[in-house]
């Protein structure tokens, strides 16, 4: 141990900045690793914090092509899949979005997310109770909360009994805890949220309410493929004409709770397989590459290593222990810069480092990743050491007076090799990362067709919603303030909305739907083609827009939209109300307003306001808090740009664009590390040469340049082979969107250029004192 510690001391002091350059690239690979795997950990674990998740599945259904895929499905529906089959043992039909209510806990108000469903349609998924049962759903009035929350809520978890009150005491709306459920994992289907029965008969034999999801737990899954085929047979029995106007061999599907996290349907914005998969690669090839800069630093150091070798070799030291004292010696650096890693992820914590992932990035949540990083380093400089420790010890004597092993036709090929491994990684990545950026530019910039910029959106309480004129006149009467409005969903938030099927055969409509009030598509800056706009004292009518009008032509101002529907008042532009995901030139929809048809409907979930240009907007957002208050006191109304709502929409896919951003960076850096440790040996062996040039009339600018144009021939070479692999990563990320920009070909520029002109001036400055040194040193020392 201290022929290693002073082996190390010593090639420390002696090639100080080699190891700091070793020892910083190491610890940035290594908590970039750990980084990275807990989004996978995240993604891939997601929904196996239920017991036997491996018998749950989630039903889905092809109604037929025009509706496509879906899993909104009718309560009759649900329990007929259940009736198929002896092998369902149990069947949970709940509301397909958990909705936020206020609760009153001793005089104390929370606003707490709330599932509902019918009976016990927990008994699917199993939550472990700490306190009570689930059974007691199956009782009116009962409700079963998270554990934590029962501590927010009592300070303790035995609460079963404890009465609560929805909304405010006054409005004598108690519920009962009747149990405590153990908090489930973050990546899980089912949130941590309060669990509320149904009323028993609701939708009872409704076929028309498609507005529930359904899973069952199946006690052998291999019988999943049977019971999708019993279910057909049973629908048909009822709709006789199914298959034939299905264009899918079975219109039902099992899908596996583990599948539900990856799957589109009902959910574009699902995370992807293949970004996983994309993810666990880059970890590795950051580790890979730091190995890499880590074996050429070795390499390099072989001829200045030499004598000293030979030297022990002849006071009686073993081929064999001097490959074990080398490789123990990287194990040691690569042990140290797993510490350094350690001591980063505990700097950053506070950064911001946390939003890069969904997963929480303390230790104590992923004991596994950190031994399985801890095994990593040491692995990583096992193998880092394997080579370079065989290869100096095997030199003949002659060679150390004869020359050095680094300027072998050889040696500099395997360095050239292992550099090309880096250079090959940085240009894919910073490809990718750049058609990430021309679309989530593309979504932030493109014309929106109403006012996106000059709006904020608000949470409305139930006692706003029930005076909303006054709400409304209060609000407006803020600085900077020219109007507002209330909707029930919020533009651009979401993949989709409310959809409606009007009429049949050939005057069938099929569009989205959301609610508004008459003063809406004025404040939005929403223009109306042809007709009129909303007015007060409207009900029940509908404005569609133009791609409803192209798709559905007999509909016409001031006619029902179809028979027996609600009349159409007129036509507006299209405007991108969903996510970029949809063609949203091409998706019917409709603004509506509720009338006395609806009423109860509610619509009035969120407040939007129209602030003037050059208005201090953060000023303005305080002071809607202060103004909605009057109205409800206590509550945070979460006031937030249309940018924010974007964010939130397209959270997955910025998340992966920062991930690969912040990687691509870090390839960068470690690669640059690389070259300059490279350049830097590489002077040093060619100082003679240099000197000689020099002599003979070389220029300093005709020296720098011959180390240069290596690098260049090496650049374009890796550039040629990553091009396409950058394209790949990115035009997969773009299959998501079906509104995207093209791939443009100055992204692929921009990358070369780039890369080569950090790698250029790393090169020149590095190499720039041995450039301008008088030869007759360089010569001298040699």
């Amino acid at each position: 141990m201290k022929t290693l510690i002073r082996n190390f001391s010593h090639t420390f002091r002696r090639f100080f900045t080699a190891s700091v350059l070793n020892i910083v690239g190491l610890a940035i690979a290594f908590a970039s690793f750990f980084v990275i795997m807990t989004q996978v950990d995240y993604d891939y674990n997601f929904n196996k914090g239920y017991k036997d998740y491996e018998k749950i599945f989630r039903v889905e259904v092809h109604v037929n092509d025009e509706y496509g895929w879906q899993v909104w499905l009718a309560r009759p529906f649900c329990e007929l899949v259940q009736s198929t089959s002896p092998h369902i043992t149990s069947l949970s039909i709940l509301t397909s979005y958990s909705s936020s209510f206020d609760y009153e806990v001793n005089g104390k108000l929370f606003n707490e997310k709330t599932l509902t469903g019918f009976g016990n349609f927990m008994e699917t998924f199993q939550p472990e109770m700490i306190n009570g049962t689930a059974d007691a759903l199956k009782q009116p009035g009962n409700i079963l909360i998270p554990q934590t929350m029962a501590i927010r809520f009592f300070g303790t978890t035995d609460v079963v009994g404890q009465t609560i009150f929805q909304g405010k005491r006054a409005d004598n709306n108690p519920v009962t805890v009747g149990g405590v459920y153990k908090d489930f994992p973050e990546n899980s289907q089912i949130r941590n949220t309060i669990f509320k029965a149904l009323a028993p008969n609701e939708n009872k034999d409704n076929w028309s309410n498609w507005n529930y999801h359904c899973y069952i737990r199946i006690d052998n899954p291999e019988e999943a493929g049977n019971i999708e085929k019993a279910t057909v047979q049973k629908l048909m029995e009822f709709f006789p004409d199914l298959m034939d106007e299905n264009n899918v061999d079975c219109p039902i599907h099992l899908t596996p709770l583990t599948d539900v996290h990856f799957s589109t349907i009902g959910d574009k914005s699902a995370s992807s397989r293949t970004t996983v998969y994309l993810l666990i690669c880059v970890s590795f090839l950051i580790v890979i590459i730091a190995t890499i800069n880590f074996m050429n630093f070795s390499l390099a150091e072989t001829p200045m290593r030499i004598r000293s070798i030979n030297t022990q070799k002849v006071l009686g030291a073993t081929t064999r222990s001097l490959r074990g004292s080398l490789i123990a010696e990287s194990a040691l650096i690569s042990f140290i810069s797993f510490l350094l890693s350690l001591v980063l992820l505990l700097a950053l914590r506070d950064s911001g480092m946390q939003d890069l992932v969904a997963s929480d990035l303390s230790f104590g949540s992923h004991p596994y990743l950190l031994t399985a990083t801890f095994v990593l380093s040491l692995a990583m400089g096992l193998l880092a050491g394997l080579y370079p420790s065989w290869y100096v010890t095997s030199f003949p004597p002659a060679l150390v007076l004869k020359g050095s092993f680094g300027l072998t036709p050889k040696g500099r090929k395997l360095r050239t090799g292992l550099v090309c491994i880096q250079f090959f990684v940085s240009f894919a990545l910073i490809i990718a990362i750049g058609i990430m950026y021309t679309q989530s530019r593309y979504i932030r910039t493109t014309d929106y067709g109403y006012d996106k910029d000059a709006i904020v959106v608000g949470n409305m309480t139930d006692e706003t919603r029930s005076q909303t004129d006054a709400v409304i006149a209060e609000v407006s009467r803020i600085s900077g303030v020219e109007g507002a409005s209330v909707s029930q969903f919020v533009l651009s938030s979401a993949d989709s909305y409310m959809n409606w099927g009007r009429g049949a055969d050939d005057k069938h409509l099929l569009f989205d739907v959301l609610p508004v009030d008459y003063r809406y598509l004025k404040l939005m800056g929403i223009r109306i083609t042809e007709g009129r706009d909303f007015k007060p004292g409207d009900g029940d009518v509908y404005i569609f827009n133009e791609a409803a009008r192209a798709k559905y032509q007999w509909l016409a101002v001031d006619q029902p939209a179809t028979t027996n529907d609600y009349p159409v008042i007129g036509f507006c532009e299209n405007v991108k109300y969903t996510s970029f995901r949809n063609d949203n030139n091409a998706q019917p929809m409709a603004f509506f307003i509720y009338g006395k048809d609806h009423q109860g409907w509610g619509g009035k979930n969120f407040i939007n306001v129209r602030v003037s240009a050059g208005t201090d907007k953060v000023e303005v957002v305080r002071a809607l808090q202060k103004a909605m208050e009057k109205f409800s006191p206590g509550h945070d109304f979460n006031f937030r740009f249309i940018d924010q709502v974007l964010d939130e929409a397209y959270r997955n896919e910025l998340r992966f664009t920062k991930q690969i951003l912040l990687f691509s960076l870090l390839a960068i850096v470690i690669s640059i590390i690389g070259v300059f440790g490279l350049t830097m040996f590489e002077s040093e062996y060619r100082r003679k040469e240099i000197g000689i040039r020099k002599i003979f009339g070389s220029t300093t600018g005709e020296i720098l340049g011959m180390f240069n144009r290596r690098y260049l021939y090496i650049l374009i070479g890796c550039f040629i082979f990553a091009a396409p692999f950058g394209w790949w990563i990115g035009a997969h990320w773009l299959e998501g969107f079906a509104e995207k920009t093209p791939i443009r070909a100055w992204i692929f520029l921009a990358s070369f250029l780039l890369v080569s002109l950090i790698t250029m001036l790393t090169v020149t400055i590095q190499s720039w004192r041995n450039a301008n040194e008088n030869p007759a040193n360089s010569i001298k020392t040699e």
